[in-house]
């Protein structure tokens, strides 16, 4: 203990050794939990110095407090905060392989009630480590509180705590310097924040990030039509012209939107052996629809979303934009901006109703904010579905019971309507409670991986069970169905411990496997057509609205959209991905380096010339997602619009107080309730959920039977 209070009496000797074991953990934590991609003697310098240099200057600030004890607690408040902020990243990238921004640390209290679950499921034993420096101030603390009573009461001479700070300044100007030399226009043309914290250090990405919130929300303000100017020019070359084919081919038709959850195109065809060596298909249904002769599907299409996940799915949808580089375009811009989004387009132009359907709150992922703003003219979210109990997981209803459920307000819903349904059940980390298990789990080292199988068999069931409804409705005929995988469902992390499930090999797997492991299926269901077929066309999810407005007969030309008609023989096999990668039909772009479609690196097999040539095609996919950006973050839409949307304003009323203005619409209005002379069709749902049968009374139970016995059972009774 004598060496100990000589070391807290010496007060830079204290601060020196919070600040090394801040840097050992921070450099641990680069290594043990962040896939940063680390190459060459310059970056792994880089690497080792980055954490001191922004630690010194901050934890040098408590040296600026002449008092002892204040000084103390400064320095034990700057390290808490620095490793609060290591921490928080870590769990975060452990699942969606990526860092924390400003945007979804403000828009967090929208998520939180799911992320609870999933942080828990994030941690690990050894987390302790990072924790260790503060428990170790404590346990001092504690049990010598007399040595932090007289805490170096001699104050630090002024020009050694200058030196101190121009040190760490020093430090971070050098470092910058050789990571501009290592990597030029690092903070200008980045689309991987990966690169800012390998360069620079996760607190610079911190405050970096901070900056550019601040930043972006001064030029949204500041921004007028004439920036417009050069995003029409690319709409306008983007373009491209229907197939007679296909144009018009679902007009006039209802749209069913299926969202599906964390649905990755491996899934597709998918099998799994049972203990007896059985196997079975994951998702049976989908498959079928995959494959069907009413089908348009996509086995090259990738998704393009960033840190938004399913909502950013949903802009590039709906809109044809991409989501924001950081954080949530619905949780950013969605109260505020202007959009060109499919329901009100498909209102304005062909007279659509519209409505949206999910299973959690409506706030989460500021959702109600934003349907309003593209146009829904209903939302039902979890305050109009019986959520009790064990009805729910974590992300809100289990989907079988979000499809029965959602029955009484479709069958209100005018027709034609445009319908979204955005499913939870095969959300990370997958859960299923033991009543509706029952398909073999896989089995890998990875338990999430192994349940993520049985989540997407459950997700195929019940959406086989809201496709009989269709069909026994009437509805099915009548409409067009859209199914699409939003985003990954395994992340990079542990994409090699899928590897052997894929027909790859763990020690093997590389950055070209992981791009490849963002394709994710896209089905256009359009019964009667019998011209489908599986295109290996190379898209992504911006091209979804395009596409479907021209099956609809809907011209797309006034619209600035940044995707193109899939079904085009013109379109572009060009996919920009939300992190700068670019894959095409013949090559991988995964940041300077070039793979071939047989995952080899192949960059050095081209001349300087061929590279640039090469260079410039990643460059102009990347155009696209600056346009969307440029876009996006100015709200530059309040600045242009199309003629044949001209009139359209939000609706008028919240969603809260829909259900009187949907019954006032329905009655004696086309929908399927009308047709049925106000008999409702939610007999004529069949599911097999347990909850359901739990929750069956008598009076229940007979509706269910036949109707020659119903009054002998009656009378029974």
């Amino acid at each position: 203990m004598f060496k100990i209070k000589q070391l807290i009496n010496k007060r830079n000797a204290l601060f020196g050794l919070v600040s090394v074991l801040f840097w050992i953990k921070t450099y641990l934590a680069y290594w043990i939990e962040f896939d940063l991609g680390v190459t060459g003697i310059i970056q792994h310098f880089l690497l080792f110095i980055n954490p001191l240099a922004i630690t010194l200057v901050l934890f040098s600030l408590s040296l600026y407090f002449k008092k002892p004890k204040t000084s103390c607690f400064v320095l034990f408040g700057l390290l808490l905060a620095a490793t609060l902020l290591l921490y928080t990243n870590i769990l975060y990238y452990r699942e969606f392989s990526d860092f924390l921004t400003t945007n979804i640390l403000v828009g967090s209290n929208n998520v939180s009630t799911g992320l609870v679950a999933s942080t828990f499921a994030m941690m690990r034993p050894w987390d302790l480590i990072y924790w260790f420096d503060i428990a170790l101030l404590i346990f001092i603390y504690l049990r010598r509180r007399d040595l932090f009573a007289n805490y170096y009461r001699k104050p630090a001479k002024k020009r050694d705590i200058f030196a101190v700070t121009a040190l760490g300044l020093s430090l971070f100007v050098g470092n910058l310097t050789l990571a501009e030399i290592d990597r030029p226009q690092l903070l200008t043309r980045t689309f991987d924040r990966n690169y800012i914290v390998k360069y620079l250090g996760l607190n610079f990405f911190a405050g970096y990030d901070l900056f550019q919130t601040a930043q972006n929300s001064q030029i949204r303000a500041s921004a007028d039509e004439t920036q417009l100017n050069d995003i029409i020019d690319f709409s306008r070359e983007n373009y491209r012209e229907p197939d007679e084919e296909y144009f018009g081919a679902a007009e006039g038709r209802n749209v069913i939107v299926i969202a599906l959850e964390s649905v990755q195109q491996f899934l597709i065809d998918s099998e799994l052996e049972d203990e007896n060596g059985v196997k079975h298909e994951v998702m049976p249904f989908v498959n079928s629809l995959y494959h069907s002769n009413d089908s348009y599907s996509f086995n090259n299409f990738f998704h393009q979303t960033g840190q938004g996940k399913s909502s950013d799915a949903e802009v590039l949808g709906e809109t044809s934009l991409y989501g924001l580089p950081e954080g949530s375009a619905f949780q950013t811009l969605g109260s505020t901006n202007t959009f060109h989004a499919a329901p009100a387009i498909l209102g304005e132009k062909a007279g659509y109703t519209s409505a949206a359907f999910h299973g959690n709150v409506g706030s989460f992922w500021n959702r109600t904010d934003t349907y309003r703003n593209f146009g829904y003219d209903y939302f039902f979210d979890s305050a109009f579905y019986n959520v009790s109990g064990d009805r729910s997981l974590e992300y809100g209803l289990k989907d079988k019971l979000f499809f029965k459920d959602s029955v009484k307000y479709i069958e209100q819903l005018p027709q034609p309507f445009y319908t979204k349904f955005v499913t939870v059940t095969n959300h990370f980390p997958y859960p299923l409670d033991e009543k509706n298990q029952g398909f073999p789990e896989a089995q890998t080292s990875d338990e999430t991986i192994n349940q993520y199988f049985a989540t997407a068999n459950y997700l195929d069931q019940a959406v086989e069970e809201f496709f009989n409804y269709l069909k026994a409705s009437g509805l099915y005929e009548d409409s067009i169905i859209m199914l699409y995988g939003d985003h990954y469902g395994i992340s990079n992390m542990r994409n090699p411990r899928l590897a052997e499930l894929v027909g790859k090999e763990r020690e093997e797997w590389n950055d070209f496997d992981d791009a490849q492991m963002q394709r994710v299926p896209l089905i256009m269901h359009v019964p009667g057509v019998d011209n489908g077929e599986v295109f290996e066309t190379y898209s992504g999810q911006v091209d979804m609205l395009p596409t479907l407005m021209h099956l609809l007969g809907i011209e797309t030309d006034e619209f600035l959209f940044m995707g193109q008609d899939l079904l085009s023989g013109e379109h572009d096999n060009t996919v920009p991905l939300r992190n700068g990668r670019v894959m095409t039909e013949d090559y991988a772009f995964l940041g300077q380096s070039i793979y071939d479609q047989e995952g080899n690196d192949i960059t050095e097999e081209f001349t300087e010339d061929e590279l640039k040539d090469l260079y410039k095609t990643r460059d102009d996919a990347r155009e696209e997602l600056t346009h969307s950006d440029n876009v996006m973050a100015m709200d530059l839409l309040r600045f242009y619009s199309p003629s044949s949307i001209q009139g359209f304003e939000p609706n008028d009323y919240i969603y809260t107080d829909q259900l009187d203005y949907l019954e006032s619409r329905s009655e004696n209005s086309s929908s399927l309730l009308s047709e049925r002379e106000g008999h409702s069709s939610e007999l004529l749902y069949e599911s097999d959920a347990p909850e359901l049968i739990d929750e069956m009374n008598f009076s229940d139970f007979i509706q269910t039977l036949d109707p020659d016995i119903k009054p002998n059972i009656e009378k029974l009774n």
